[in-house]
């Protein structure tokens, strides 16, 4: 299957999979929506490192987001496009800092490599390349909201950042 038609085929797959976006009865206080069941918050005006847009996540109670969840990182990305943001990158909650080459996301589990989450960039092969210089993840505006590695430090990223509920 050629890069054009898997990218056909995966947004045709997202589309099927995020039939609704706020579908769920949660509850989220602003700055926070409500986008398939948890509570999110994209700052498109404020643009930083991952490390410093981690802590504006978690001044707000919660954490650059984790998206884990095949269904969710769907749902995700059809709110993304419905809000037709300016061209932003977009940090979210995967590092592979403590140890290159295993990435892992803020809540210490593994995040999954290659398709259908990592971009399809350079040699082809849908996983993080940068070494030991890009040890953050984003969702790059310019691979569709896939994900790419990126250089921690770099200042013009935007965090998604999500509200965790208490555990009862």
């Amino acid at each position: 299957m050629t890069g054009f038609g898997l990218l056909s085929f995966l947004g045709t797959l997202a589309m099927v999979v995020a039939t609704d976006v706020n579908s769920s009865n949660t509850e989220c206080h602003s700055p926070f929506t409500e986008v398939a069941g948890r509570c999110l918050h994209i700052e498109v005006a404020t643009t930083g490192s991952w490390h410093n847009m981690r802590k504006l996540c978690q001044d707000l109670g919660g954490d650059l987001v984790n998206l884990s969840d095949l269904q969710f990182y769907g749902d995700l990305i059809l709110y993304i496009k419905s809000l037709h943001l300016p061209n932003v990158h977009l940090w979210i909650g995967a590092t592979d800092e403590a140890t290159e080459g295993i990435w892992m996301w803020t809540d210490g589990t593994p995040v999954r490599m290659g398709t259908p989450y990592w971009a399809n960039y350079k040699d082809n092969v849908q996983m993080p390349a940068g070494g030991e210089n890009q040890n953050c993840a984003m969702l790059d505006i310019n691979m569709h909201y896939y994900f790419n590695d990126y250089g921690c430090s770099s200042p013009d990223i935007s965090p998604i950042c999500e509200k965790y509920h208490e555990k009862l």
